[in-house]
């Protein structure tokens, strides 16, 4: 499955999960992953709060999730 995503945002994991339930609201599936997280898991911080989760859509969802992603982020200007 992961040869099937795409990367579409790279944000914090309060805006990532926030962008994640608009999407949900789409119909569109996601995979949200804290690196930010994991890292801290795995027993050392690499990145940063600001930058710390990325959202993952089908490749077959990209540009709709894109046109919600890029809608959201202008509505926060």
């Amino acid at each position: 499955m992961e040869n099937n995503l795409i990367n579409l945002f790279v944000g914090s994991d309060i805006e990532a999960n926030y962008i994640a339930a608009i999407l949900a609201d789409n119909d569109i599936r996601y995979f949200v992953q804290n690196t930010l997280e994991e890292s801290v898991l795995a027993g050392w911080a690499s990145g940063s709060p600001d930058n710390g989760s990325i959202i993952r859509v089908e490749i077959a969802d990209a540009e709709k999730a894109k046109s919600i992603i890029n809608e959201y982020l202008k509505s926060k200007i």
